[in-house]
């Protein structure tokens, strides 16, 4: 694994930045315009790629735990007012995990195919 370069360090504290002033999903951003905000702000070709892998990253630090998204009215990125705002956002992303685990698993039975990882058959304890 290799170190982050100073754009992606660079990236992930504007990520932060903008989110800190999107506070509820009622003031969420959306992908195309926090994309366009980051580039102004760094002066720097972003891509929609790597803005989204800098949201991920940020949201495993301390300062980007409350990042949620929303794909209803238009979607975008915001940050939890409070804990009862995250857990409805994780509970939801929990949600589409397990019916995605589920489809998964219903096909590769259809199709004849053993599951890629027994682990992952851990799963379904979720």
């Amino acid at each position: 694994m290799t170190a982050p370069s100073r754009l992606d360090i660079r990236l992930l504290e504007a990520v932060l930045q903008i989110l800190q002033k999107r506070q509820g999903v009622h003031r969420r951003i959306t992908r195309k315009e926090l994309c366009s905000e980051l580039r102004w702000r760094l002066s720097a070709r972003i891509s929609d790629r790597a803005m989204r892998a800098a949201i991920e990253n940020a949201r495993f630090t301390p300062e980007g735990a409350l990042i949620c998204s929303t794909t209803r009215k238009g979607g975008g990125y915001y940050m939890a007012r409070n804990t009862v705002e995250l857990e409805t956002y994780l509970r939801q992303d929990e949600s589409r995990c397990r019916e995605m685990w589920q489809r998964c698993r219903r096909q590769r039975a259809a199709a004849g195919l053993a599951l890629a990882d027994e682990s992952i058959s851990q799963m379904e304890l979720m």
